[in-house]
């Protein structure tokens, strides 16, 4: 007999490669880089809002109901991802989203050999310095790279590059308080 925790990995995985499947069918490539960054969006959504987290665990609503706030707010989401979140929050699993998010973007890079890297910086990227970033990315990683760009003043300047995995942080607001920590002592 599986413990409960193989039995929350075996569905895990079974999300996830509906998602995949699903998504890819629907835009290819496309469609599962959309599905990924919108699994993640709504990972982020529902742990910011504790009113939507809170709803969609109140015993109260049915799970059509869970399902027609799903629907709802993430309206604009890929019709893949929608389907599988509302379902999700029918069965009430939306905890397994975080972890089927994960593994969606584990699997993209895996079978498409395409990864998502996150790029702060402290002014906006021009065409130039994007594409020389994407370059760099792609030759260190060895897989096709989607740059998600966020600015972030507070960086002060430099970048700051993310993957699932690793995170190289060249912002001047960390060399300065490295700088400050080596004064210190």
């Amino acid at each position: 007999m599986p413990t409960n925790r193989l039995l929350v990995k075996e569905q895990i995985a079974t999300y996830t490669q509906l998602l995949f499947e699903a998504a890819k069918n629907d835009g290819g490539a496309e469609g599962v880089l959309e599905a990924c960054v919108n699994a993640k969006s709504m990972v982020k959504a529902l742990r910011g809002n504790a009113d939507l987290e809170g709803a969609l665990k109140d015993p109260g609503y049915s799970a059509e109901q869970k399902a027609q706030i799903v629907r709802g707010v993430f309206a604009g989401a890929s019709g893949a991802l929608l389907g599988a979140v509302a379902v999700m929050a029918e069965r009430g699993e939306l905890d397994l989203l975080p972890r089927v998010a994960e593994q969606l973007e584990e699997r993209m890079g895996d079978e498409l050999n395409l990864v998502i890297v996150n790029v702060e910086t402290a002014v906006e990227l021009d065409d130039n310095l994007r594409e020389q970033i994407k370059k760099k990315a792609e030759s260190e990683l060895g897989k096709s790279v989607v740059l998600r760009e966020r600015v972030d003043k507070s960086i002060i300047g430099g970048i700051i590059m993310s993957t699932k995995d690793e995170r190289i942080d060249a912002s001047l607001l960390t060399r300065v308080e490295r700088t400050r920590e080596a004064l210190k002592q």
